[in-house]
Order: C-alpha cells, then structure tokens, then sequence
C-alpha cells in the first residue's frame, strides 16, 4: 500500500470531469518521481491544491498542444474528435482553477 493510498479519501471530486486526470495518477507519479516526497504531500489540503495545479497545467499544454495540430485541411474525420477533446481539456482545466480557487477561500 502506498502512503497516498493510506491517507487519502478518494471522491468524485479527485478526478476531472473528462475523467482523464485523476488524483491517484498524480500521486502514483509523485511518488515514483520523488526519491523523498516533499513535506507538504503530507497534509491534505496542500496535496489537493498541488493537484489542482498539475490539472490545470497538463490539460492546457495538452490542448494547446493538440489544438496547435489542427489546419483547416485536417480532415474531419480527425478534426471533429480532436476538437471535442480540445474542448474537454478546457473544461478540466477550467474545473481545475475552480477546485484551487475553493480549496483556498476554505483554508481562509
């Protein structure tokens, strides 16, 4: 068991609405990224907010990403779900703002 998965309550709220970003692939990756996890990890509300951030930050690079694809003659058959997914990347992003800006005015 690792140490998130002792000390976490997962909810709905511990992933983005497109489901592509959830709470327990950031802290899988921080753990295996991180030799000793930074002393923050250790307290929830700080583990939330960096959450909140990684969200924000990986679904705008991958929509900026993905939408930088797109020409006018990619074909629609490309084009049409690639915009979808550039619209649900915004959206988990937009969520993710929203979750920190909560996540803050309740620490207050």
């Amino acid at each position: 068991m690792t140490p998130a998965s002792t000390t976490t309550k997962h909810t709905h709220a511990e992933r983005s609405p497109s489901g592509l970003f959830r709470m327990s692939s950031w802290e899988g990756e921080m753990e295996r990224s991180h030799p000793q996890l930074p002393r923050w990890y250790w307290n929830e509300a700080e583990r939330r907010k960096q959450y909140a951030r990684w969200v924000e930050a990986e679904a705008e690079s991958l929509a900026l990403r993905l939408a930088g694809l797109l020409r006018p003659d990619t074909p629609a058959d490309s084009a049409g779900p690639a915009r979808l997914l550039v619209e649900s990347l915004a959206r988990d992003a937009e969520w993710a703002r929203s979750l920190e800006d909560r996540l803050l005015r309740s620490a207050a």
